[in-house]
C-alpha cells in the first residue's frame, strides 16, 4: 500500500514537473521517462542541484505569480538569497508536514510552546513552526531568537510546556536564567524541539549539547532536521529514534560521492524528492548533507515509515587534512563537550586543491588558564590529526562569527 501510494505521488509530481516547470522540462529533456516504471527508477533521473536552484529559480515556479501567497529566502551559492514561493497549497502542505511532526513529538492542544526561531527576514521555519503549532491547537508563544530574557519573562508570564529553538541559544538562555532569577520560569517545560544544530550522536545518543539541555532543563530532547528547499523537516517522535520520514509529502534518496544509491544504514548524501508541492516542487534535490536511513520496521510509536538519522556533515563542508576527512561537525561534537570553552569558530583554509587548513579559535571562560594543549589532544583522539588551536576573545571570535552571514553566526567559516 505505502509502495503504491509513493508511486502514484511520484509519477503525480514528475509528470506535474513536465507540464508546468520550464526548468525540469529542458533538465530532463536528454531522460528516456519511459523507462520510469516506478519509484525505484528515479535512479535514472539527473539530480538537481542548489546552483541549479540559485540560477535558474525563476524557471522552477509552477504558477502563476498571482497564486503566489509566501515568498521566503535561503542562501544561493552564488551570495546572492535565493526566492522560493508558495501557494495557498503550499503552505496548507507544509502546515501539514508540521503538524505531523508535532503530533509525533507528543505536543497537542494541552500545549503552550514558546517559538525561539526567527519568524521574519523572510526565513521559513519560524513560519512553519506557527503553522503547525496551530494546526495540532498548541498555543503559540513567538517570541523568536533575539532576547533571551524576553524569552524568559514571557515563560515567567505563560508557563510553556515547550520550546523550539536552536540548541546553542536555549543553552545560553538557561544560563542567563540562572544570572537573572528566571530559573524557575523554565521548570514548566517539558520538551525541548531542537533545530538548526545536531543534538544527536550517529547511534541516536545525546551529543555534549544535547545531553547538557537535557540536564538543565530537565526535559527530553527531540531533535528535527529541515531544510527550507523542501519546506519540510524531520522530526523525532517522542521515542527520540531518529526522524520520521513522512511518504506522503517526501522521498528521501541516500547516495555516495559518484551519486549512486547506499544500502539503509550506511552515510551518503540526502537527496529529496518533494511530493504534493504547487509552486516550485523539486525532483532529486541534492541537498548537500551526510545522513543515513533508519529501517527497522515498526516504530514504538506505531509509525511504520522509514526515519532519518542525524546529519554527521555537511558534503562542501568536508576537509581534508593531511590525508584524513574531517567534517566540522565531529569538531564541535569534541568542542560542546569542553565545559570551560565560552566561544570558538572553526576557519578553515587551503594553500592547494589536495590538502585543507584548520584553525580551531576559541576563547576560555573566566579565570580558566591556557587549555590549547588539551583542546588539541582532545581533538586529536577523535579527529586522528591536530588542527592548529588559537586562544583568542570572545568578542573577536563572534565577530568572525557573524562576519559569513547578516541572517545568523557560524561555527564554521570556509575561507578555502
Amino acid at each position: 500500500m505505502v509502495k503504491r501510494t509513493v508511486d502514484t505521488n511520484f509519477f503525480n509530481i514528475l509528470n506535474y514537473c513536465l507540464e508546468r516547470s520550464p526548468f525540469y522540462r529542458q533538465h530532463f529533456k536528454k531522460t528516456d521517462i519511459s523507462m520510469i516504471k516506478g519509484i525505484e527508477d528515479i535512479k535514472y533521473l539527473p539530480f538537481t542541484t542548489k546552483d541549479h536552484l540559485a540560477e535558474q529559480s525563476e524557471k522552477f515556479l509552477c504558477v502563476n505569480e498571482n497564486q503566489v501567497i509566501e515568498i521566503a529566502t535561503t542562501s544561493g551559492s552564488t551570495g546572492n538569497p535565493v526566492m522560493l514561493k508558495y501557494t495557498k497549497k503550499d503552505i496548507d502542505r507544509l502546515a501539514l508536514n508540521e503538524h505531523l511532526a508535532f503530533h509525533n513529538a507528543g505536543i497537542n492542544e494541552n500545549d503552550k510552546v514558546l517559538i525561539a526561531v526567527t519568524i521574519d527576514k523572510c526565513f521559513i521555519a519560524g513560519l512553519a513552526y506557527y503553522v503547525g503549532l496551530n494546526s495540532v491547537g498548541a498555543a503559540s508563544v513567538r517570541v523568536g531568537p533575539r532576547s533571551p530574557e524576553l524569552l524568559l519573562k514571557m515563560a515567567e508570564v505563560t508557563q510553556p510546556t515547550a520550546i523550539v529553538g536552536v540548541p546553542t541559544y536555549l543553552d545560553k538562555v538557561y544560563d542567563i536564567a540562572g544570572e537573572e532569577g528566571f530559573k524557575k520560569s523554565l521548570g514548566t517545560v517539558k520538551k525541548l524541539i531542537c533545530i538548526g544544530e545536531p543534538v544527536k550522536e550517529k547511534d541516536l545518543t545525546l551529543n555534549a549539547i544535547g545531553e547538557r539541555l537535557r540536564k538543565k532543563y530537565d526535559s527530553q530532547i527531540i531533535s528535527t532536521y529541515g531544510v527550507t528547499e523542501l519546506a519540510a523537516s524531520f522530526c523525532e517522535c517522542i521515542l527520540s529514534k531518529g526522524g520520521h520520514i513522512h511518504p506522503e509529502l517526501i522521498h528521501v534518496e541516500i547516495v555516495d560521492d559518484n551519486g549512486n544509491p547506499v544500502p539503509d544504514g550506511v552515510e551518503g548524501e540526502v537527496v529529496a524528492t518533494t511530493f504534493n508541492v504547487e509552486g516550485m516542487p523539486l525532483i532529486r534535490f541534492k541537498t548537500g548533507d551526510i545522513s543515513f536511513i533508519i529501517d527497522d520496521g515498526l516504530c514504538g510509536c506505531g509509525l511504520k515509515s522509514k526515519r532519518l538519522g542525524p546529519v554527521t556533515g555537511r558534503k562542501k563542508q568536508k576537509l581534508k587534512i593531511k590525508g584524513t576527512s574531517v567534517y566540522p561537525q565531529t569538531i564541535v561534537n569534541v568542542m560542546d563537550n569542553l565545559d570551560y570553552i565560552d566561544n570558538y569558530v572553526l576557519i578553515a583554509t587551503s594553500d592547494t586543491a589536495l590538502s585543507d587548513h584548520l584553525e580551531v579559535r576559541c576563547s576560555l571562560k573566566p579565570g580558566v588558564p591556557d587549555k590549547s594543549g588539551e583542546i588539541k589532544a582532545k581533538l586529536k583522539g577523535s579527529l586522528k590529526v591536530t588542527p592548529v588551536v588559537v586562544i583568542d576573545s570572545f568578542a573577536n571570535i563572534d565577530l568572525i562569527q557573524s562576519s559569513v552571514s547578516k541572517r545568523k553566526k557560524t561555527k564554521f567559516v570556509d575561507r578555502r
